[in-house]
């Protein structure tokens, strides 16, 4: 009854980046999703196809491996992650790589270094850090592929977690 409407702010501004018109308004979002743990905000910026990998450094061989989820292990896990914490702060740092395509399926069509209007595959990597409640903090860099929907939206379609130490 007194709550606003997603969204709003005094003055009608919002938080979040609702167009999510480019990869650096989806960044954006997913920030402010871990930030205030909204993982309703955060299920927007995941892609249908959506893949995390992630390398699991020991195994019962003694050695590291590969693995990944999909989408639904991914909303159930980060929602779990979002409400385990009751701080969490997310700084993007540097920007490693940036490339931008127009694709048909496998084809390219063009590339480019920046965000150009008939893109609809982008490829980030970024550096970050993490604060998880009051003692932890993770350093990491992390290679994202954004893809453009039908919508106009961008999306998250596949996350690569290169974590470095804490």
């Amino acid at each position: 009854m007194f709550a606003p409407t997603l969204g709003d702010l005094d003055g009608g501004n919002s938080i979040y980046r609702m167009d999510q018109a480019s990869p650096a308004d989806v960044l954006h979002n997913f920030k402010y999703s871990y930030i205030y743990r909204d993982s309703l905000m955060y299920a927007n910026l995941i892609d249908s196809e959506f893949v995390f990998v992630y390398y699991q450094p020991s195994d019962e061989s003694g050695t590291g491996h590969y693995d990944s989820w999909m989408r639904s292990v991914e909303l159930k896990t980060t929602g779990r992650f979002l409400n385990a914490f009751n701080y969490i702060d997310l700084i993007w740092q540097t920007t490693l790589d940036s490339t931008f395509y127009e694709m048909d399926g496998e084809d390219i069509f063009s590339e480019r270094d920046t965000l150009y209007e008939e893109a609809n595959i982008a490829d980030i990597s970024k550096s970050y850090q993490l604060t998880l409640g009051d003692y932890t903090t993770l350093i990491g860099d992390v290679a994202f592929r954004f893809r453009k929907g039908s919508d106009g939206k961008w999306r998250i379609l596949r996350w690569e977690d290169k974590y470095n130490s804490y």
